[in-house]
């Protein structure tokens, strides 16, 4: 019976190493959210709410639902963060999440009530039913000017 139990511990050990492996690969992850060229500029100073700590502006015209870009505070290698705003359970252009008005960085889908992490995150579910993360864009800063591309 003692090692039945081991092997099980062990398999069990493993996958879970495995799947932590596999999830370590950010540039691997293909998201459900379909993909669309993006790249834009955007001066912050125009736009007061990127000028706030965690802070986030939304983009409808750009990506598939929208982005939003996220005032990353207190992390000055990765200032701003940007995501679309499709919803990754619903994943139409038309059910886009909002970010919450209460300053806690979550974003609420308004069809399926999955809610993401949007500040200091990946955009991870943190209620579903959704389980993928929100689609993430490149966000950095050029000249004082925020870039996002895919």
């Amino acid at each position: 019976m003692k090692q039945f139990s081991a092997k099980i511990y062990k398999t069990v050990l493993l996958a879970l190493l495995l799947s932590i492996g596999i999830n370590g690969c950010k540039d691997d992850y293909v998201s459900v959210v379909p993909s669309v060229y993006v790249n834009f500029t955007v001066n912050p100073t125009n736009i007061i709410e990127l000028n706030i700590p965690g802070g986030s502006y939304y983009f409808g015209n750009e990506g598939y639902g929208g982005i939003i870009i996220v005032n990353n505070w207190g992390d000055s290698t990765v200032p701003f963060l940007a995501f679309d705003a499709s919803c990754t359970h619903e994943v139409s252009s038309l059910v886009r999440v909002e970010v919450n008005e209460n300053g806690s960085g979550i974003a609420t889908c308004p069809e399926c009530g999955s809610q993401f992490m949007i500040f200091g995150s990946n955009g991870s579910p943190i209620k579903g039913p959704a389980i993928e993360p929100l689609k993430q864009y490149h966000a950095t800063v050029v000249g004082g000017r925020i870039s996002v591309t895919n």
